[in-house]
């Protein structure tokens, strides 16, 4: 390779970080604190929705490290009865746990059902930080053109 496509070849490179980092990132940031927002403004305080009721665990089957477990739900009024209910695999044979059950997926949701919004806090500030570092480098391109 010449020496001439050499640097052609590392003026391209150096033009695609440029963009990656003028263009892209601050896109990418505005976009992430976007999601998070509407994430935390959703999802914070939401119960699922459904019936609820116990379910009790009736079957449990274990291959080598992996459990199904399976169980009977009843609803608080005691109108809905399901059997042959899938439930979570932690639980054990003979126990009774709150849930809510999602009669259009036939799901049951272990109460309390409250979304964690770690992962989107953590995405915001990560975000935020970002795009003060961003601003911080843009001031100091901005002060060496002038």
């Amino acid at each position: 390779m010449s020496t001439a496509a050499t640097v052609r070849a590392s003026g391209r490179r150096a033009g695609l970080v440029a963009v990656l980092f003028w263009i892209v990132l601050p896109i990418a940031c505005v976009l992430m604190l976007w999601q998070g927002i509407t994430q935390l403004a959703t999802r914070v305080q939401h119960a699922p929705s459904g019936v609820r009721g116990d379910f009790v665990v009736t079957t449990r089957n274990c291959q080598q490290q992996l459990c199904v477990t399976g169980g009977t739900f009843t609803s608080d009024d005691k109108k809905l009865v399901a059997k042959d209910m899938l439930g979570l695999y932690q639980w054990k044979l003979g126990t009774t746990h709150r849930v809510v059950y999602n009669v259009d997926t036939a799901d049951v949701i272990p109460l309390p059902a409250q979304w964690d919004p770690t992962a989107a806090v953590l995405g915001l500030a990560g975000a935020l930080v970002l795009l003060g570092v961003w601003g911080w480098c843009l001031r100091g391109a901005l002060r060496r053109r002038r």
